[in-house]
């Protein structure tokens, strides 16, 4: 998969300079601009600025121009993963144990639900429990999610 691609050729610039790769997204051509977005989220414990964005654009430009793994033409952002940050991968998940997400899965679960609001109660391996509003605990594969963002508490 592509996006797998693009994160083993990024992932050691953004990390030498000093930030985590938090997750790569990539959304269709889009015949209004001509091109696609890739959209590179990255992190750091003390916060994300303007200038690490750009210092992240600058280098990780630098390789896609040379390694040139995307046919056609794009459109390169980066940016931090913000208050309602998407969650990319189990590990993730696992940091967010006890915080509010909103799911979309891939296919339903045994309780027939595909898409649900609640708080992370637990993640062991890819497997994850998620307590919802009404008081229903869900179980799924983390490879199930479509996706999975953080709910901000305001």
């Amino acid at each position: 998969m592509l996006v797998d691609q693009l994160k083993a050729l990024i992932a050691p610039e953004v990390e030498s300079l000093g930030f985590i790769l938090w997750g790569i997204e990539m959304d269709a051509y889009s015949a209004d601009t001509g091109s696609m977005t890739l959209r590179i989220f990255i992190d750091h414990e003390e916060g994300i600025s303007i200038d690490d964005c750009q210092e992240v654009s600058r280098a990780v430009g630098a390789i896609l121009d040379v390694e040139d793994p995307i046919s056609g033409a794009y459109s390169l952002e980066v940016s931090s993963p913000g208050v309602n940050r998407r969650v990319f991968n189990a590990l993730q998940a696992k940091a967010l144990e006890g915080f509010e997400v909103k799911v979309q899965l891939h296919q339903a679960t045994e309780n027939n639900r595909r898409r649900f609001k609640g708080v992370i109660i637990s993640v062991d391996n890819d497997d994850v429990l998620v307590k919802t509003e009404e008081d229903e605990e869900i179980r799924f594969d983390f490879h199930n999610v479509d996706k999975m963002r953080v709910v901000p508490k305001f």
